[in-house]
């Protein structure tokens, strides 16, 4: 489900920073599909296991309406099928529970292939740009954004899946930690998201980096560190050529994001220290 989650994720922020009107519907989507993925992590727990560790797929980013709403229709047909094959396996409590999410994702297809047929399809993007870089800069922005939003967005259902765990283990205020932090790191990637639309770029498919699903405290504690370092990483190796002359506005989303982060690492690095 986390596939769908990240696709969805980047494209109802798209249409909403466009100005088109699913924009509201799509993210309201997104919401419904993390509830779901909040009722699969409970059903894990009654069974004694955690969501797994795992590479996630390459997305299927749409350049216009009608190819967003094509691309998530494909990417909820798959899922469709996914579900399906999975009931197989499953009768009782959990069975009942897949079946509940394969008919909310069928209707949620149904939705997205009338639209595609529809007005909804051919409804052109409203946003405007504005402070924009100087000449030859804008290139060099979206490619520094597409090299960081990747692992960026991807983490926000990295945090958010720690925080389920903690809740079904009882752990409230590990749950509250780990859920604010989950919408800090949402907030910093529909920032760069919109700067990359201000500047008419498209977010990259590839590179959506892996899910690690730590165990415990010290467990998430460390997959944050090592996701945190990778965006930092990508942060330092590819903001370098965005210069606050070129392009204010990119530099100071960029550099205001690696100077967080580094504080946020420090931080969980002194908890791991404590617990030696």
């Amino acid at each position: 489900m986390i596939d769908p989650i990240n696709q969805l994720f980047l494209h109802s922020r798209m249409l909403r920073a466009w100005g088109h009107s699913l924009g509201m519907a799509r993210d309201r989507e997104w919401i419904e599909k993390m509830r779901r993925t909040g009722q699969l992590a409970a059903a894990l727990h009654r069974h004694g296991a955690s969501p797994a560790s795992r590479e996630t797929r390459d997305l299927a980013i749409g350049h216009a309406p009608a190819a967003i709403l094509a691309a998530d229709a494909a990417q909820t047909r798959w899922f469709v099928s996914v579900v399906e094959d999975a009931m197989a396996d499953c009768q009782g409590e959990d069975r009942a529970l897949l079946e509940r999410i394969a008919a909310a994702e069928r209707d949620d297809l149904a939705r997205l292939e009338r639209w595609s047929s529809g007005p909804e399809a051919r409804e052109a993007p409203r946003n405007a740009k504005f402070l924009l870089p100087k000449p030859g800069g804008a290139e060099t922005a979206i490619a520094t954004i597409n090299a960081v939003l990747p692992t960026l967005a991807s983490s926000v259902s990295q945090v958010f899946h720690h925080s389920l765990i903690f809740r079904h283990q009882g752990e409230n205020p590990l749950a509250e930690r780990e859920l604010e932090q989950a919408l800090v790191m949402m907030y910093r990637s529909e920032a760069l998201l919109e700067r990359l639309l201000d500047l008419g770029g498209i977010p990259e498919g590839r590179g959506h980096g892996m899910l690690s699903i730590g165990e415990g405290p010290r467990g998430s504690d460390e997959a944050a560190v090592a996701t945190m370092d990778a965006i930092l990483s990508a942060l330092q190796s590819a903001r370098q050529p965005v210069s606050g002359s070129v392009d204010p506005t990119s530099h100071t989303l960029l550099d205001g994001i690696a100077r967080a982060l580094r504080d946020e690492r420090a931080e969980i690095a002194a908890r791991l220290a404590v617990r030696g």
